[in-house]
This record gives C-alpha cells, structure tokens and sequence, in this order.
C-alpha cells in the first residue's frame, strides 16, 4: 500500500472531472467508481452546484461528457451517466449488498492530488459504530482519517467487494470518518433500474475515478501537462 505505489501501479487509472469555479480560486477534488460500463457513482457534495461534468481518461487523454441521473442528497450519493462509451471499457467491481459487521477492515481508495500526483492514496479503515444521522440514512463511522479528494472513493472488503463509499471525516470523535454503506448505493441503483455488471473480482483492475472540473482540468493540463 505504498504511496510511491507498490500496489497503486497496478490500478488502470481513469479521471473523472466535474466544474468547479476557477483554477485560481483552487478546486475541489473528489473520487469516483463505476457500476457498469455507463455508470459511475461518487458523492453528492462533489458535484454539487457543478456544470460541465466530464469523465476523464488520463490513459487516453479523453474527456467524456456526464450527466446527473439522479442523486441523494440526505445520503450524499448521485449517479452519473456518460452520455457516449469510453475507448476502453472500465474494469467494474463487485458492490457488497449486505451490511457489513462492526470491526470489518476495509482500504480506502481516492486520489488527493490527481493533476500532480496519479498515485492512489490507500488508508486503511475499520467499521467503529454503526452510525445513524437524521432520518432512516445510516453510515459506518470509521477508525481511520480520510484525505481532502477522497470523498466518493470505494472502500474495499479484504474479499474485494465495495463496502461502502468515502463521505466526510468525522466531527465526532478524532481520527474516525464517516463511509456512506454500500447497501445504501444498491438502493440508488435500483431504484433507478441500474444494474451492476462486475467484470473483475481484482481489486487491483478496479477502476478507481478522479472528480474535478473541466474548468480545472484545462488549466491544470496547460500548467502542468498531464
């Protein structure tokens, strides 16, 4: 799990861009994955008040429009839809349908400098509380802090399964975070007819997304030539 990337290097790196206000203002960072072939999930907050959303292909220097299907904001989860088909097909994986048990370990996925750094930042989580905010919309609260831009991230089973979805680090308690269930990412998709279509039970392969602007990604690109 080393950041220079003993294990990152083996990920098929993707981004994923959204519109943020300019470059100068700075911009906001986030993480995504997909579902299938034509969806992709991340959190709410990330694109948020957002125009011009746009996954990027790093690999292949590409930028495919988006759309917002639907979204949650109560459990900060929004579906995306690509409006046309990437070169290559994604590398979709599993997502757990059942809760998952306090004291299960699970690895965060996200990027915190993604047009300086491609290396996937890796933090290593595990469930403290089953925690419940306003409402019938239930979290796990993590041990562990999560990084600015990982939000929307998959977090990962030792079995390789998405166990739940980055959100927000924790006002609660220090050194906690707070992980969106994956079960409440099953809901969304269904709920909207979505069905899931895993192609690979390596975590390793799993396409791991990049949120951030187009606006951004422009200026990011003639600055720094990623």
């Amino acid at each position: 799990m080393d950041k220079n990337g003993n294990v990152m290097k083996h990920f098929v790196i993707l981004a994923l861009s959204f519109a943020a206000m300019t470059f100068a203002e700075g911009f906001r960072n986030g993480t995504g994955f997909f579902v299938n072939s034509e969806y992709i999930v991340t959190a709410y907050h990330v694109v948020e008040d957002y125009d011009h959303n746009c996954y990027y292909d790093i690999q292949n220097d590409s930028c495919y429009k988006v759309h917002i299907v639907d979204y949650d904001a109560e459990t900060d989860i929004v579906l995306l839809k690509l409006d046309e088909e990437p070169v290559e097909m994604p590398r979709v994986c599993h997502i757990a349908h059942t809760e998952l048990p306090v004291g299960e370990r699970l690895m965060s996925y996200g990027y915190i400098e993604p047009f300086i750094d491609h290396d996937l930042t890796v933090i290593p989580m595990n469930i403290r509380v089953q925690y419940r905010y306003d409402g019938d919309y239930s979290y796990y609260r993590m041990t562990g802090t999560l990084q600015l831009g990982m939000s929307g991230g998959p977090n990962f089973t030792r079995d390789g399964r998405i166990g739940g979805m980055s959100k927000s680090i924790s006002n609660m308690e220090r050194n906690t975070s707070n992980l969106v269930k994956s079960t409440e990412v099953v809901r969304l998709l269904r709920q909207n007819g979505v069905r899931e279509y895993p192609n690979t039970r390596n975590v390793k392969k799993c396409v791991i997304s990049i949120v951030n602007s187009i606006k951004v990604f422009k200026s990011a690109h003639d600055e720094w030539g990623v």
